[in-house]
């Protein structure tokens, strides 16, 4: 049996729980602890959508009442090949008392450097030199085997302290306050509340990590990333988007990328050296 921890715990979003239990199973099974595991239900069958961000705020309030000082937003279709995966992610906020917010793949740099001063376009909010030790890593940057920092993290894993995720400063001052009535704020909730359903979520964390003063890092945890499953790949998610915005996922992007631009004038564009 394995030793259980307290101090992490996990959460997902999933419209197909069946289709991703493998996925999930290779979080535990590589695991070296137990902790508790939050799977929030984003529309399967006849539960409603959510959208992705407001699933996983509601994913992460939950995770909040719990006595995580580490939680891991994980995204359905991540496989972890890695054993110890969360006893190095443990190990590594434990070691970096100025890491917020890590992730298994991230970019050194966000934003266009001519960013506000050229028309705005939704592609000057891209990453660049993106690193990590996934399945495919060449595919999409470059390969690493040690932990670095970056700007942001990809979407798949977004792995943050509690004081990170409650919007506390590395100094610990709350800075972040909610616009409803929480029992937890939590910066999922504060994405939701600015008007993100889908897309562009991590480049804002990765804004919200420099603003309040936290590092973030990559950790080369080895892992496979299906890509799109979580929501993209979804037909009844297309279907319902087209419920919710006249250009559906789409309009989507577009609305999660200007919401990201306007709010965050303060720190783009930014990157960190290697």
């Amino acid at each position: 049996m394995k030793p259980h921890v307290d101090s992490l715990c996990v959460v997902t979003a999933t419209t197909d729980p069946g289709r991703a239990a493998e996925c999930m199973q290779s979080w535990i099974d590589r695991g070296h602890y137990s902790w508790p595991l939050i799977v929030e239900v984003n529309g399967y069958h006849a539960e409603p959508f959510l959208g992705v961000v407001p699933a996983f705020a509601a994913g992460l309030a939950k995770a909040l009442e719990t006595k995580a000082e580490v939680i891991a937003l994980l995204h359905d279709d991540l496989e972890i090949k890695d054993d110890g995966w969360d006893a190095t992610v443990l190990a590594h906020f434990e070691l970096t008392q100025t890491c917020g917010l890590t992730g298994f793949g991230g970019g050194r740099t966000l934003g266009h450097p001519e960013i506000y001063t050229l028309p705005y376009e939704p592609h000057q909010l891209a990453r660049g030199t993106f690193i990590s030790n996934m399945e495919e890593a060449e595919a999409h940057g470059a390969r690493v085997w040690e932990p670095q920092t970056v700007a942001c993290l990809d979407g798949f894993s977004q792995i943050g302290r509690r004081a990170f995720w409650t919007g506390f400063d590395a100094a610990g001052h709350a800075q972040i306050r909610p616009n409803r009535d929480m029992a937890c704020p939590n910066l999922f909730q504060r994405m939701a509340d600015l008007g993100l359903v889908h897309h562009a979520y991590d480049a804002a964390l990765g804004c919200y990590a420099r603003r309040l003063g936290w590092d973030a890092w990559m950790l080369p945890i080895h892992c496979h990333h299906l890509g799109g499953v979580t929501a993209v790949a979804d037909t009844r998610y297309h279907a319902w988007a087209k419920t919710q915005h006249p250009q559906g996922d789409e309009g989507f992007w577009h609305d999660a990328h200007k919401i990201v631009y306007d709010e965050f004038r303060d720190v783009l564009p930014f990157g960190v050296l290697p």
